[in-house]
């Protein structure tokens, strides 16, 4: 009897998301746990796992669909089985690609082994002419995907027309409708970060600038429930968890893993699962879970001291961190050069007012400045 995949409930913060690239085709055979495609939300790209095995039947949707939660989007079988009458009408089908990974032609590596490559990427390496055996493959176990074909075909050329993903898209709509709907406000405040290098120094590189940022923004949103809230409706939901979403930017567009419970964790926890999730992140393979209630974006790598950034609906305030540099300070000692960066924050001003994201951002600067009391 044919088995109809959905796409699950991931925890994030809507049901619809967009349909990524499918690792697999019609005709190919798939296991319990296989990955079968990409799913798409405005923080993070997951897997969607089979969790039946058989033979896949039919795809419903296409890469860069717009899916919701329970939607039926692939059918398992037996080969040649039919679909239940109320399933989808069939797609349409490009007669120029193969319907299967069959029809695809293998691509031997020079050893004459095949090439570890999914499905798809076969079928889209066989149309741009492209040599799986040159490709780094950024898949599990260094499989070739979709996108290191499209990567290693010669990416895109000034004075074409390039269009958006669905990563992209997602970012699109959702920024936009944050900058129209959510009046934002921006706060600004320096601090001082001589005990947060000597931190990160007692630390012996297990520590980085961005954990400690990370950190004193999770102790300071439990302290502040005004600040990690959100307006749905009418009604002001004070949330009891605080999660905190990591800005990653990537070659296919910004990513935001998520750091659940990240007031309950040390400095040296926050460090380690920060950097699984920025890893993961830059490979493309961000977990779903649960949805961040606030973010921080950290550009201070890249030297810009100081910058604004658009709240993530439905977030109501974001933090963003500049470059740590020396400044000089009048102290008793005389004029001195002091390690300072600047932090910003943008408010949903619905919800959130100056004075309440002042005594939010000198929390942040209190813990910053005391820092060395997290080892």
């Amino acid at each position: 009897m044919a088995t109809k995949i959905v796409i699950p409930d991931a925890g994030q913060t809507t049901d619809e998301m967009l349909m990524g690239q499918w690792l697999v085709a019609e005709g190919d055979e798939v296991e319990v746990g296989d990955a079968l495609a990409e799913i798409e939300t405005d923080k993070a790209v997951a897997e969607l796992e089979s969790y039946a095995s058989g033979t896949v039947l039919k795809i419903l949707a296409e890469e860069g669909d717009s899916v919701s939660v329970g939607q039926v989007v692939v059918w398992l079988g037996e080969p040649g089985e039919r679909i239940p009458e109320e399933a989808e009408p069939e797609r349409a089908v490009d007669e120029a690609a193969p319907a299967s990974a069959e029809e695809a032609p293998a691509i031997a590596s020079p050893a004459g082994s095949d090439v570890l490559a999914s499905p798809a990427a076969r079928v889209k390496a066989r149309g741009m002419g492209v040599d799986l055996s040159a490709i780094a493959g950024s898949g599990p176990g260094g499989c070739v995907l979709r996108r290191d074909v499209i990567a290693a075909s010669g990416g895109h050329a000034a004075g074409t027309v390039v269009p958006l993903s669905p990563m992209r898209r997602a970012i699109a709509d959702r920024l936009t409708t944050s900058a129209q709907q959510a009046p934002h406000f921006h706060v600004a405040m320096d601090v001082g970060m001589t005990a947060a290098l000597d931190a990160r120094e007692a630390a012996d590189g297990m520590v980085t600038l961005n954990d400690l940022f990370v950190k004193a923004a999770a102790d300071a949103l439990a302290q502040h429930p005004g600040i990690n809230c959100q307006l749905r409706g009418d009604e002001l939901h004070l949330l009891d968890e605080v999660n905190v979403g990591i800005a990653v930017g990537t070659k296919d567009g910004l990513l935001v893993p998520v750091l659940a419970g990240a007031d309950s964790l040390s400095l040296p926890e926050v460090a380690t699962r920060t950097r699984e999730l920025i890893e993961a992140a830059r490979r493309g393979r961000v977990p779903a879970g649960q949805p961040a209630t606030f973010t921080v974006s950290n550009l201070g790598a890249y030297g810009v001291k100081q910058f604004t950034a658009i709240i993530n609906p439905p977030e109501s305030a974001i933090l963003a961190v500049g470059a740590v540099e020396d400044r000089l300070a009048l102290t008793p000692a005389g004029i001195v050069a002091v390690a300072t960066v600047t932090l910003t924050l943008s408010s949903d001003h619905r919800v959130i007012d100056g004075v309440a994201a002042a005594e939010f951002l000198r929390t942040i600067k209190d813990r910053l400045e005391a820092a060395t009391e997290w080892l």
